[in-house]
């Protein structure tokens, strides 16, 4: 619950202490005197944004700090997560600078808005002036029925589930869309490597090609010199090897004359061996050799695939064209395998899509017996605020696809009269009748929710008497429960108050300032005496407040 609020430099408050106590507090005082600037300052330490216009003296940082007793509520886990230190009474802290800079803290960590708000939805619930709107939104509608239901399990569940399809479903979009995008790529790097695969070039090929082709090109000329060779070694009467021969059969017999004569005689034998041997290898490639035309086609048409395709990609050997293929393939690969992830993404987005399917009929079956418990409740309560006749119907549909909050679609139906049948809330209910639903519903659902601070700013605007007094009365039960801060103009509702706070505007040295006191006992019937009269009352306003005050 809130222990203190301080604020300093903010708007027409130069300094103020407001310390709350437990159950009811009330706010009174003229209009204009500083409520609702006290409950926008409150809003920054829940986590609103901040305006520099609302520097007091714009040469000073505005500072506007909280103390809140959260030893009764589970909250250490969120500390623990955020990396904060915990204590049982929490500090939280708002600075707005000269310079426009705003800055946060919970107890004195430095933090971020989305943090201290996600931290004070725990603490705080706001429901100002104009805030019976809310009712007409259905994230706000459906939280009272979750509120009711006591869904908190349930929908937690149901939103980890949302926001694992989500993500999926994201995935899948994005990977879908570099499919659609990577098409005619990936068109184009297949047509690419068929046309290599196609080739199937093999390594070392291009020299073997140019080497075949220039062997078939120049294939009589080859024949003639290979047969020459065999002429010239073997195959005259003039050949080289009778020329060798003639020469050792000289020479042998002289080679024990000197060691010159002997190694001459050695190398002309070795030279004879080599002729005969190259006479030899070239009668069988002479023999091997045959004139085919046709492949001789084949082979130029070949070769000059395998430049095509050389000079298309800017390559000079067979082995870079293989290793293109190589890394074509793997392009492709990659392309195959987001087809494949694709696929697994659409099956797990349709399972995930199947258990939100299972989470939210859970949670839309909760909240159907929730609707019709409000729906009894409320009109049980609005009788009591002088509404006999009024009924309410919470027409629950399903959307037609999940939404965060669930599968519903909600709708609030009214009757305030009798004979009159059910209506959108927003087309048939009056101010007055809108706050009091609001509180009736408000009441209900108090004792089901956490939240250790209520704030109403004027949720009984609109309605004044006896059923403002019966409105008091609801807020000083649910407040059993609540610390429940209400600022009011109803002076029924202030006699109800365990805490009455007077709020007026004060002129001191040219300068219009907001002061707060807290009433003492004896005070409190001469203001809501004014409240019912004037400043001063009369006689019959303070014995009204007198009745007021002793019968509340």
């Amino acid at each position: 619950m809130l222990k203190s609020l301080t604020i300093k430099n903010y708007a027409i408050i130069d300094h103020l202490n407001f310390n709350p106590g437990e159950g009811l507090n009330v706010l009174t005082g003229e209009t204009g005197a500083g409520k609702s600037i006290l409950l926008g300052a409150l809003g920054l330490v829940l986590g609103n944004r901040a305006d520099l216009n609302v520097l007091r003296d714009p040469e000073k940082k505005c500072v506007v700090e909280a103390d809140f007793d959260i030893s009764k509520y589970d909250l250490k886990d969120f500390f623990l997560e955020q990396d904060l230190d915990f204590h049982p009474i929490l500090t939280v802290r708002r600075e707005i600078l000269p310079v426009g800079k705003s800055r946060a803290f919970v107890n004195d960590s430095p933090v971020r808005l989305d943090l201290l708000n996600r931290l004070t939805t725990h603490l705080v619930d706001l429901h100002q002036q104009f805030a019976s709107l809310d009712i007409y939104r259905r994230n706000y509608q459906l939280s009272l029925l979750d509120a009711m239901a006591e869904n908190r399990s349930i929908r937690r569940r149901y939103s980890d589930f949302f926001q694992k399809w989500q993500e999926s479903r994201s995935k899948l979009e994005e990977l879908m869309e570099v499919e659609r995008e990577a098409g005619m790529e990936q068109d184009f790097i297949r047509f690419q490597f068929e046309e290599i695969n196609e080739l199937n070039p093999q390594a070392g090929e291009l020299e073997e090609l140019e080497s075949q082709l220039s062997m078939l090109e120049n294939f009589e000329n080859i024949k003639l010199g290979l047969s020459r060779i065999d002429s010239t070694i073997e195959g005259s009467p003039n050949s080289l090897e009778i020329l060798i021969s003639d020469l050792l059969r000289e020479l042998q017999p002289l080679s024990h004359c000197s060691k010159e004569i002997s190694d001459f005689t050695q190398r002309l034998q070795s030279v004879r061996i080599e002729l005969s041997e190259i006479s030899r290898e070239a009668n069988m490639l002479n023999d091997q050799l045959e004139y085919q035309p046709e492949e001789l086609g084949m082979l130029k048409n070949r070769l000059d695939e395998m430049n095509r395709l050389l000079k298309k990609h800017r390559l000079d050997t067979s082995e870079q064209l293989i290793e293109l293929s190589r890394d074509l393939e793997e392009r492709l690969k990659k392309y195959s395998s987001v087809a494949d992830e694709i696929e697994d993404l659409k099956s797990e987005s349709d399972e995930l899509f199947k258990t939100l399917r299972k989470e939210g009929k859970e949670l839309s079956d909760s909240r159907a017996k929730a609707a019709r418990k409000i729906e009894e409740e409320a009109c049980r309560i609005l009788k009591d605020l002088a509404m006999p006749n009024a009924r309410l119907k919470i027409e629950l549909s399903e959307s037609d696809e999940p939404q965060p909050d669930g599968l519903d679609r909600v709708r609030l139906m009214f009757s305030a009269n009798k004979g009159m049948g059910f209506r959108d809330l927003k087309e048939v209910a009056s101010g007055g009748e809108i706050s009091r639903l609001n509180l009736a519903i408000k009441s209900l659902i108090a004792g089901k929710i956490q939240l250790p601070t209520l704030i109403f700013d004027e949720i009984d605007s609109g309605v004044s008497g006896d059923v403002a007094l019966r409105m008091g009365r609801i807020m000083k039960k649910t407040a059993l429960s609540h610390q429940l801060i209400v600022i009011t103009h109803s002076p029924q509702v202030a006699a109800c108050a365990q805490t009455h706070f007077y709020i007026h505007k004060s002129n001191e040295e040219e300068k219009t300032s907001t002061r707060l006191r807290q009433l003492k006992e004896e005070d409190r019937m001469h203001y809501v005496a004014v409240m019912l009269s004037s400043d001063p009352p009369g006689a019959a306003a303070v014995e009204n407040a007198r009745e007021l005050l002793q019968t509340k």
